[in-house]
């Protein structure tokens, strides 16, 4: 079997929450590893796809609505 490289990634936040996608072929490797790194330094799950085509709904993390809302009770 061959092994296939990824067309892209979404990362989902520990909220379950998908907020980010990368296009891996219109994005540069440097550009790439570190928005990799973020996503996996910040506890998010990060998803390869290998599909030529894939679509992504992208929100805003609902963890950061909590701590916000956190914050203002202080």
């Amino acid at each position: 079997m061959v092994k296939r490289r990824p067309s892209g990634f979404c990362a989902t936040c520990q909220c379950g929450v998908v907020i980010g996608a990368l296009d891996a072929k219109r994005t540069a490797r440097r550009d790439m590893g570190q928005i990799l790194g973020k996503w996996l330094f910040d506890g998010c799950t990060v998803r390869p796809y290998f599909d030529g085509t894939w679509s992504i709904e992208i929100r805003r993390c609902e963890c950061d609505a909590a701590e916000r809302q956190g914050d203002s009770h202080d």
